[in-house]
């Protein structure tokens, strides 16, 4: 907004330049240059050395003109004021407008620009492979973070980790027994919790955990994002650029 008035001020000020500068009812000072020219001047100064002897000064603008002629000169003078007058008025009212237009246009851009920064906030980027969607996630338990990728799984009822990950977060095990994994074997397994889990945009806090054994050569990832996190949140999957983009609760 400082820009704004800092414009519409400097334009105001041009006019009120303008007007001051308009040479009506000063006194004036007459001279005829060596080409026979009629020279006017406002101020002494400007008339040179050599002309002074002749010096004429008139207290208005058109004294040393006739009676007959000054009127008319006057009036032509004074529409000719009022024609400059209303062209400085139209092309001020242009640069007014030409102004709030640009900046206009300045508030559009700041106002998508915020937009697109707040939709990046809500992009969670991801790594679409054989099928599998790879998730970041960052946990923290204890004093001790760690992040890593887990498989979204729509068919996991709760979020499981391979305990390999686990241990680097202490996490206690609440209690113990089976789970059913994919191949339908039930594996032995550990209920954990650490004190927050970082998706994107979301933190869940105090959240409960499976932890199991993964055997198999290493994987990119360290278990499965679940339903006990996905059904408490709206997001959409964008596999074309391979980005989740979360809606959160109220917005």
């Amino acid at each position: 907004m400082t820009s704004k008035w800092t414009g519409v001020a400097m334009l105001l000020a041009g006019v009120a330049v303008y007007l001051a500068v308009s040479p009506l009812g000063a006194e004036f000072y007459k001279y005829i240059d060596k080409s026979g020219r009629t020279v006017y001047v406002d101020e002494i100064w400007k008339i040179p050395a050599e002309y002074q002897n002749q010096l004429g000064r008139y207290a208005e603008k058109f004294d040393h003109l006739p009676a007959d002629q000054k009127a008319q000169a006057a009036e032509s003078d004074l529409e000719r004021q009022r024609a400059l007058e209303l062209e400085h008025q139209r092309q001020t009212e242009v640069q007014l407008r030409e102004l709030r237009e640009r900046e206009d246009l300045e508030r559009q851009r700041h106002a998508e620009s915020d937009r697109q920064d707040k939709l990046k906030i809500l992009e969670t980027r991801v790594t679409i492979a054989n099928n599998q969607i790879l998730v970041p996630v960052s946990f923290s338990n204890g004093g001790l973070e760690a992040a890593t990728q887990l498989i979204l799984d729509t068919g996991a009822t709760h979020t499981v980790i391979y305990r390999s990950f686990a241990s680097q977060l202490n996490i206690l095990s609440l209690s113990k027994g089976q789970s059913k994994v994919a191949s339908g074997l039930s594996v032995f397994s550990e209920v954990g919790k650490v004190d927050s889990m970082k998706v994107g945009p979301i933190l869940a806090r105090d959240f409960s955990v499976i932890i199991m054994s993964f055997e198999g050569p290493p994987t990119a990832y360290s278990g499965l994002l679940g339903m006990d996190f996905l059904s408490r949140v709206e997001y959409a999957l964008d596999y074309e650029n391979q980005v989740i983009r979360w809606k959160l609760r109220g917005n």
